[in-house]
C-alpha cells in the first residue's frame, strides 16, 4: 500500500467516520475529519485523489467543499454520500463538474469498494494523460526556445585543432551514459559541447534541456530543475514540469553548476544516486532517465575544501571532466566559429553578408577575454549595424587597427611612477614600467615578459595613459 493518501472521508458524526475506517482500513490509506473546513485545509497541503463528503454537515456542506476542490484541485475525484435524496443539487452539481459521482447511504461494502477501486484507477489514468499532456506542452515551449539555437551540421563548431584532444574525448564518451563535467572560462563555448555530446549519442533523438544556474535565484532554480505542483508557493497558480522531466530519455545541461545552493545541491545527489525527482509541493517521486552534463567555471575542488560544494556531490559529477581551453588559446578556431555564427545571425535576420579576409585577420589577432560569448556577440552586433554586404574592419569596432600599428613606446614620455601615483597604485606601474624600460619600449616583448596577452598590457597602457 503507498504511503500517500488515497481517500479523504469527511462526515461530521465520528461514528461513521469509524465505519467507514474499520471497512475500507486494510484495502487503502485513508485519512477522515470531522469537517470541510478541515478537509479543505488538508487537500490544499497533498494532493488526495478521492475525496467522499457527507453533503448535510454544520458550515460548509459537501457540494460545497466539492466546488472549491473542484477550483482548488480539479484533478481529485470528488463524491458525495449521502442518506437525502437531493437531486436536483446533486445533478446540478454533477453537471457542471463539481461532483464526480454520489453515493447513497446506507452503503455496503461489497457495494461500495468496486466503485470507489473505479474512481482510484479513473484518477491515476487521468494523471497519466495530464502529465503526458503536461510534459507535450513544455516540450513545445523548449523547442520554440531553441528554434533559433541551431549548429553546425556536425554538431560541433569550433573543433579545428586548437580542441584536438577535446574533439577526442567527446567522440570517447558521447555513445556513453556517463556524467560528463566541463571545465573553461565563462564564454568558452560549453554549452555548444554539450550539445555536441548529445547530438552524437544514442539520446539524440530526445530533447536537451539546458539551465543555466547562475541566471535564476534558489527558489526559482529549483522550481525550473524539479518542477512544482499547484499551490506549492505564491503564484504557483498550476502544476509545471521540471527539466529534470523534460529532459526525460535525453539530456539536461546544468550550466554554471558550482552556483547552486547547497540545499538544491542535496536534491541532486539524490537524483543522481536514485534516478527520482520530487516536485516542489509534492510529495509522489517520479523516475527520471536523464544523462546530466554540468559546466563551471570555478574550480569545485576548491569549493568543496572551503565547505561551499558538497564533495560527494563533486565525486558524482567529476565522472568524466573535460578541461575547455580559453579562445585565446586557439586562434586557429577563430575564423570557423566567426563564420559559424555570421552564418547563424544571417539567418535570423535575413541578410545575407560576409567577412572581408582584412575582418577576419583581425578577429584573429584579437585575445577575446570574453572568449566565444564576447565573439558571437561582436558577430551579432556587426551583421545588424553593417549597412553593406561584407563585414570590414572598421565594422566590428575591436580598436585592434590602433593597436597594431603602435608597436613601440618612447621612453623619454613615460611619466615618473611619482606623478601617476594619484591615479593608480605604485606598483602596478612601477611593474609596467619597468618591462618597458627592459624591452625598451617593445610592447611584445612586455607583454611577454609579463606573461600577459599583449592585448591586456596594450589596454593597461592605454588606460594609464602611459602611451
Amino acid at each position: 500500500m503507498t504511503d500517500q493518501i488515497q481517500i479523504l472521508y469527511i462526515d461530521d458524526e465520528q461514528g461513521n467516520l469509524d465505519t467507514f475506517e474499520h471497512a475500507f482500513g486494510s484495502d487503502y490509506k485513508i485519512k477522515v475529519c470531522l469537517s470541510a473546513e478541515e478537509a479543505l485545509k488538508i487537500t490544499l497541503k497533498e494532493e488526495i485523489p478521492l475525496v467522499i463528503a457527507d453533503q448535510r454537515m454544520p458550515g460548509m456542506s459537501g457540494i460545497e467543499l466539492c466546488e472549491k476542490l473542484y477550483s482548488e484541485r480539479p484533478d481529485t475525484i470528488r463524491m458525495i454520500l449521502t442518506a437525502y435524496t437531493e437531486t436536483n443539487l446533486l445533478l446540478e452539481a454533477i453537471r457542471r463538474g463539481h461532483v464526480s459521482d454520489y453515493i447513497v447511504k446506507p452503503w455496503k461494502k461489497g457495494s461500495l469498494k468496486p466503485i470507489l477501486d473505479k474512481a482510484l484507477q479513473e484518477y491515476q489514468q487521468r494523471k497519466a494523460k495530464m502529465k503526458e499532456l503536461e510534459s507535450r506542452l513544455a516540450k513545445v515551449q523548449i523547442l520554440e526556445e531553441q528554434v533559433l539555437q541551431t549548429y553546425d551540421d556536425r554538431g560541433m563548431v569550433g573543433f579545428s585543432s586548437g580542441l584536438k584532444n577535446v574533439k577526442e574525448m567527446v567522440q570517447k564518451v558521447s555513445p556513453t551514459d556517463s556524467t560528463v563535467l566541463l571545465l573553461g572560462e565563462t564564454g568558452t563555448g560549453k554549452e555548444l559541447l554539450a550539445r555536441a555530446i548529445h547530438s552524437s549519442s544514442k539520446r539524440k533523438d530526445a530533447p536537451f534541456i539546458p539551465v543555466h544556474c547562475a541566471a535564476l535565484a534558489k527558489t526559482l532554480l529549483e522550481s525550473e530543475i524539479f518542477g512544482h505542483e499547484k499551490g506549492a508557493f505564491t503564484g504557483a497558480d498550476q502544476a509545471r514540469v521540471g527539466r529534470f522531466e523534460l529532459a526525460n530519455q535525453g539530456t539536461i545541461f546544468l550550466d554554471e553548476i558550482g552556483e547552486i545552493p547547497e540545499e538544491i545541491q542535496v536534491k541532486l545527489l539524490r537524483v543522481l544516486q536514485e534516478r527520482e525527482i520530487q516536485r516542489v509541493g509534492g510529495n509522489r517521486l517520479i523516475s527520471t532517465d536523464v544523462r546530466l552534463i554540468a559546466a563551471t567555471n570555478k574550480n569545485l575542488k576548491k569549493e568543496v575544501e572551503q565547505g561551499r560544494f558538497r564533495e560527494d556531490l563533486y565525486f558524482r559529477l567529476n565522472v568524466i571532466p573535460i578541461q575547455v581551453p580559453p579562445l585565446r588559446e586557439r586562434k586557429e578556431d577563430i575564423p570557423e566559429f566567426a563564420n559559424y555564427f555570421l552564418k547563424k545571425f544571417s539567418k535570423k535576420t535575413g541578410i545575407t553578408i560576409s567577412f572581408s579576409l582584412e575582418a577576419i585577420q583581425l578577429l584573429s589577432n584579437y585575445d577575446w577575454p570574453g572568449n566565444v560569448r564576447e565573439l558571437e556577440n561582436i558577430v551579432e552586433r556587426a551583421v545588424i549595424l553593417n549597412s553593406g554586404p561584407v563585414i570590414e574592419t572598421e565594422d566590428l569596432d575591436l580598436h585592434l587597427e590602433e593597436m597594431m600599428k603602435i608597436e613601440r613606446v618612447e621612453i623619454d614620455k613615460l611619466p615618473s611612477v611619482t606623478s601617476v601615483r594619484e591615479k593608480i597604485q605604485q606598483s602596478e606601474v612601477q611593474v609596467l614600467t619597468n618591462a618597458l624600460l627592459k624591452t625598451k619600449g617593445n610592447i611584445s616583448e612586455a607583454a611577454r615578459e609579463l606573461e600577459m596577452p599583449r592585448t591586456n598590457l596594450f589596454r593597461r597602457l592605454k588606460k594609464y595613459k602611459l602611451i
